[in-house]
């Protein structure tokens, strides 16, 4: 017997719910009712069993819905208080149907799979080998070349010059997928699975630095352990801003899908956290220093406009027109070209390395990074991969952290006991600008196979890759 009362929609669902609500009976229940600007508040307490073919005993109880059912196919009045009744056969309706009807049914049930954004693994891949190139020229190396004035110092700038995009990418990369209000969000979550990570994998590689500061380089004391540990080498910032991005992701998800509010933010980041420090690159007067900091403006500045930036273009920015991408393409080659003509010439004319227009927070570099981005997402984005390049392609997409993380350590390595540095392979001494590309594609192989080890290593590949 049914009873029908205007309160809640309640049932309580035991013995095997799961298994019955992919069943007929549920959609076709779900489409009789229509709401129509109304809450309309039903309470059902079903006392019958169904028998479902040898499946479990279903009893109804109470249990909690609060949904706003729409349908065209039929349209429910409110009944009568006094019509509390309705025939069984009419459940059992519901519950009988054609195989076919019960295979259209449970797709609109079931969550649809989400689509894999494999150009995010290419410029993922593309952003690694990046990093490496630019620590594997350097500005150390630059720094020696010019102070020696070596004629490949012009090679070396351009290097590093074309890689400064590696990081911001990695940023925005970052932001694609975090801020994306879609996806389901916990502070469980965020801790254990987007925090743990990348703090576990720090603690591991900090570690390991000082060890082998202390006890192989000899550089440090025994006794300066914990400074070396907290502190990290150099390398490992990345580590430490990316959480920061991580911590005031929950704030950033509240506007990442509001289209002029974000813009707004992200205008905000351009302005404070690109343009000025551009202009104090450019104009070094004392005025326009003292007036910046005087307002204390904080909020928009490093990376946290990349951070927003990735979702934003991935979500709301596509640019249909391919004669506007080419031409977009074209000014961010122009762009490259810029900021070296720009750092060459100011090193010349100084005699000493600079970053000015080359440092992540640059409008030059801003610009640069984001257009490669689009790139990615327009032209990456539209090739079907074979089932054997999304093999290679993910594997490799998921060996990129251990890379990055074990990459300098091997750079060090590699340079004090086998000979293989910038102007040097195997005591074989090399032109700059052909021992660096060397130099980078030894890394590249030896980080990618340590990082691929330590990924079949239990324990260690839920923690430090």
């Amino acid at each position: 017997m049914i009873e029908l009362y205007y309160l809640k929609f309640e049932c309580n669902l035991v013995n095997g719910f799961k298994k019955f609500l992919n069943n007929t009976f549920m959609e076709k229940f779900r489409n009789a009712i229509l709401f129509k600007n109304v809450n309309l508040n039903l309470k059902i307490r079903l006392k019958t069993n169904l028998n479902l073919k040898g499946k479990s005993i279903l009893q109804f109880k109470k249990t909690r819905i609060n949904d706003e059912f729409v349908s065209n196919i039929q349209t429910i009045s409110r009944p009568q208080e006094n019509q509390k009744q309705i025939n069984i056969s009419n459940l059992n309706s519901f519950v009988t149907g054609s195989e076919a009807t019960l295979n259209e049914s449970l797709p609109s049930l079931q969550p649809k799979k989400r689509k894999r954004l494999y150009w995010t693994d290419c410029a993922r891949i593309f952003s690694m080998l990046g990093i490496i190139l630019l620590h594997s020229a350097g500005y150390g190396c630059e720094k020696t070349h010019l102070k020696r004035k070596d004629s490949n110092v012009m090679i070396i700038c351009f290097y590093n010059c074309m890689t400064r995009f590696a990081v911001p990418m990695f940023v925005l990369l970052s932001g694609t997928f975090i801020l994306d209000p879609s996806r389901t969000f916990s502070f469980k979550k965020l801790f254990r699975h987007n925090i743990l990570r990348p703090a576990t994998a720090f603690a591991f590689w900090s570690t390991i630095n000082a060890l082998i500061n202390i006890f192989l380089y000899k550089k440090n004391k025994p006794s300066e352990f914990l400074k070396l540990f907290f502190v990290g080498e150099e390398y490992l910032w990345f580590i430490f801003m990316i959480i920061s991005c991580y911590l005031i992701s929950p704030f950033l998800r509240l506007f990442s899908d509001d289209v002029n509010l974000a813009r707004y933010f992200f205008g905000l980041c351009v302005f404070w956290g690109s343009l000025i420090p551009t202009l104090k690159n450019i104009f070094t007067q004392d005025e326009l220093n003292t007036w910046t900091s005087r307002w204390h403006y904080h909020f928009t500045l490093e990376f946290v406009g990349y951070f927003v930036a990735g979702y934003h273009i991935v979500k709301h920015v596509t640019i249909k027109s391919f004669k506007i991408r080419v031409l977009l393409y074209i000014l961010g080659l122009a762009d490259i070209f810029l900021i070296f003509g720009m750092t060459y010439r100011l090193e010349m004319k100084t005699g000493r390395y600079s970053k000015d227009f080359r440092d992540s927070y640059t409008l030059t570099v801003a610009f640069y990074t984001v257009v490669l981005f689009i790139f990615f997402k327009h032209e990456i984005g539209r090739i079907n991969f074979s089932e054997r390049a999304i093999r290679i392609i993910s594997k490799l997409s998921a060996l990129i952290f251990g890379m990055y993380l074990s990459h300098m350590i091997l750079k060090k390595l590699l340079s004090r006991y086998a000979h293989i540095k910038q102007e040097e392979f195997l005591d074989i001494k090399l032109s700059s600008s052909i021992g660096c590309p060397t130099f980078w594609m030894v890394i590249c192989g030896s980080s990618l196979l340590v990082s691929y080890l330590l990924s079949i290593t239990p324990i260690l590949k839920n923690f430090v890759v």
